[in-house]
């Protein structure tokens, strides 16, 4: 019977090769796009539960308040894991991790990487896998173990045990390590991971004179059991104090544990939190598309069901009159609609593979992988998933039909497809979700065209940067490029506009504020080319130590107020603002920030910058190479023109665009098959009218007013609908400067 089921279906299929192609390529599309958001959502809700002692693995985080709001911090002070382990019978180990930017030469190149520094007992706690070496690797202060993506990056078929890497840290001291070990690559669910691992020994000179202002990039307990949190916690307030006499401007208002496994609910929204923690948006946001793709297909498929059933109402006919029953009649349809969805099935599992992942890695830090191998949770999503979508897709066809009576059907009474009006009213629902998808996405890229044009508050046109490796290269380049007679001024920076800050929180009338923090040398407002509201800057070339500059946006969350002679207090220090410059574009999209600049130390440079003649760009550049070549042979300093520092975020954001772009166009296919499987069953209920009236002559353009008329009018009441909401949408989102939270700067320190 089964047999005879499949043979039919088959047949039917392969006679409307055209309508059959359309529903497996919509619900495809559907299927691909619940795939990859199970698979994604799958690696998301598990980050870092692989480790086998995940359970007993805790974070050490602490509280603070600013301005009556609570905010909870990862980088405990470095001192409190010594107490801990001291003190703490509960624990059975403590593990310090520190991370630092560093410069990786290779082949006369150098290229930004990061360390970790981790307690010996590392690979106790977390249970990394290693290719190659031994674990007792960190217990050696000139050993290192990389990640297998450093291994294939820098080594290629190499063995890399053995093989020594020279990095150069922020003290500009280069650090010549012995690879001891690789790690194997790690799981998708990684949320926690490293690229060089060293031991933390305190030779290293980031190491050195830890106190409780020294704050770490996490402090992680192992416990001898979960059930000793709550008691590791009370013990943890008695530092409470401790912390704050070191901590004036930001105390603290007690310490908290974070589970590795299972985290706190609100553990994404942990400031500097050591590893990824899951956010709700992000789930919610992911499980819309999905639903939303899988409405769209599976109603379509309905709608398309339904217009090519009026070619095969002779076919019920007949089957009803050779005394053929309801239920053969559905399980005839649903054997064929869940051999169409298991075709769709195959080709979503295509498209998952070579589309829908590779767009989803590009989109997200978090990456997806697809494999059937020793998955039966996929195996069970995939059967659950052509169980589903079958049972949406087909049921309602197939009971719709199977009332159908013989004898109407044979004298002509058989009213088909009259009862449209949910029908229009959810395609119209649909094609609101496309638009709006399609306006969307033209806001996104006309937003990225707007973001470049916007002013940048000052002249970035005329400025090279060149990122230093150690500061005595400052001075020594600084007279090479003076001697040029296309440089104008040169400058030095610890941080710069537009590629590192420093999150600092300073003391006004007696008020906390958080700002952003450039530490510059002199004469950067004039390389930068910089607009002096109020005041002056820090120019005098004698210290002006005592001196900081800040910019409109700081006074206007002043209220306004003259701020020039006013104190201010950084880290326990009294500072005087001398000067007001107009705001400046700090993030790719514009959004400006208070920003506050305090002169750097002498001889501290980690840029040099230096301003150039007009039409000069070219040259400078090539002098700049020939200059650094000559004075650090051996030594590559790359260098860039201020005025493509943000090209990175503009190639994410078209980027990001493009991608939402093809989502609306997915969308919009889906929906047009939609309109296509309603007008199908409506030219088939309307065919002799049309002949009729083309015979007594009609033109063809009125029969086609006369047919598409209810499809227009639902197109433009979903246009409507679409940009009122999206209006609204964007409106509430540029009053709360959503982009300012969306697009940080890329390099916080």
């Amino acid at each position: 019977m089964i047999s005879n089921f499949l043979l039919l279906a088959w047949r039917n299929i392969k006679a409307k090769k055209t309508v059959a192609f359309i529903n497996v390529f919509g619900l495809s599309m559907a299927i691909a796009t619940c795939i990859t958001v199970f698979l994604f959502l799958r690696t998301y809700w598990t980050l870092d539960n692989y480790h086998t002692h995940g359970k007993r693995i805790f974070m050490v985080e602490y509280q603070t308040e600013l301005n009556g709001i609570s905010q909870t911090w990862g980088d405990a002070p470095f001192p409190l894991a010594q107490a801990i382990g001291q003190h703490f019978p509960q624990v059975e180990r403590v593990i310090r991790i520190e991370k630092e930017g560093v410069d990786m030469v290779h082949q006369n190149e150098m290229i930004g990487e990061t360390i970790t520094y981790a307690d010996t007992g590392f690979f106790e706690v977390f249970t990394f896998p290693l290719l190659y070496g031994n674990s007792a690797a960190l217990n050696d202060p000139t050993a290192v173990v990389i990640s297998s993506k450093m291994a294939e990056k820098y080594f290629k078929d190499k063995n890399p045990i053995g093989q020594t890497v020279a990095l150069i840290p922020g003290n500009k001291e280069k650090m010549v390590f012995t690879v001891q070990g690789v790690a194997a690559p790690f799981p998708d669910n990684t949320g926690f991971r490293f690229d060089f691992l060293t031991g933390f020994h305190s030779v290293h000179a980031s190491l050195k004179n830890l106190d409780w202002t020294s704050r770490s990039k996490g402090i992680f307990l192992l416990l001898h059991s979960p059930t000793d949190a709550p008691a590791v916690t009370r013990q943890l307030q008695q530092y409470t104090a401790l912390f704050n006499t070191s901590n004036l401007e930001n105390p603290t208002t007690g310490f908290v544990l974070d589970n590795l496994h299972t985290p706190n609910p609100d553990a994404y929204d942990v400031n500097r939190r050591p590893t990824e923690a899951k956010h709700p948006f992000v789930t919610i946001l992911y499980s819309i598309v999905a639903l939303i793709m899988m409405a769209l297909s599976c109603f379509n498929y309905v709608n398309i069901s339904l217009g090519s059933m009026a070619y095969r109402l002779k076919e019920i006919g007949v089957r009803k009159a050779m005394g053929g029953s309801q239920k053969q009649i559905i399980t005839q349809f649903m054997t064929e609609n869940v051999l169409l969805v298991g075709f769709a099935l195959l080709l979503g599992i295509v498209l998952t593979q070579s589309i829908f992942i590779p767009i989803q890695n590009q989109m997200m830090v978090i990456k997806t992988s697809f494999s059937l191998s020793n998955a039966p949770d996929i195996w069970a999503f995939l059967v659950g998933l052509l169980l589903f979508t079958a049972l949406v897709s087909g049921t309602y066809p197939a009971l719709y039909i199977a009332r159908f009576n013989a004898t109407a059907i044979f004298s002509g009474k058989q009213k088909f497809g009259e009862k449209t009006t949910l029908r229009r009213a959810l395609l119209t629902v649909q094609f609101v979700l496309v638009f709006a998808s399609v306006i969307l996405s033209l806001v996104l890229l006309l937003s990225t065209q707007k973001f470049q044009q916007i002013s940048w508050g000052y002249n970035p046109e005329q400025t090279l940067v060149v990122p230093l490796t150690d500061s005595t290269q400052y001075p020594v380049l600084k007279n090479a490029l003076l001697n040029q007679p296309n440089i104008e001024m040169v400058s030095s920076s610890i941080h710069h506009i537009g590629l590192v800050y420093e999150r600092q929180s300073v003391q006004i009338d007696g008020q906390n504020q958080d700002l952003y923090r450039f530490d510059v040398g002199d004469y950067y407002d004039k390389v930068m080319g910089l607009n002096i509201k109020e005041g002056r800057f820090l120019n005098d070339g004698s210290g002006d130590m005592q001196g900081v500059v800040v910019n409109e946006m700081f006074v206007q969350q002043q209220n306004g107020a003259n701020p020039l002679g006013k104190s201010i207090k950084i880290a326990q220090k009294d500072y005087i603002i001398v000067g007001v410059v107009k705001d400046m574009k700090l993030l790719g999209t514009g959004v400006s920030l208070p920003s506050i600049f305090i002169k750097a130390p002498a001889h501290s440079a980690n840029y040099l910058l230096a301003r150039f003649k007009n039409g000069t760009g070219a040259a400078v550049a090539t002098q700049t190479q020939q200059a650094i070549q000559l004075a650090f042979p051996g030594t590559p300093l790359p260098h860039f023109f201020q005025k493509d520092v943000f090209e990175s975020f503009d190639v994410a954001s078209q980027s990001l665009a493009k991608n939402i772009g093809y989502l609306a166009v997915l969308a919009l296919i889906i929906a047009c098959m939609g309109l296509y499987g309603l007008s199908l069953q409506l030219y088939a209920r309307r065919l002799k009218e049309v002949s009729l009236r083309k015979m007594l002559g009609a033109q063809i353009g009125q029969i086609l007013l006369l047919i598409n008329r209810e499809f227009v009018i639902m197109l433009i009441v979903a246009a409507v609908i679409a940009t009122l909401v999206c209006s609204t949408g964007i409106y509430f989102a540029l009053q709360g400067n959503t982009w300012a939270i969306l697009c940080p700067l890329p390099y916080p320190i």
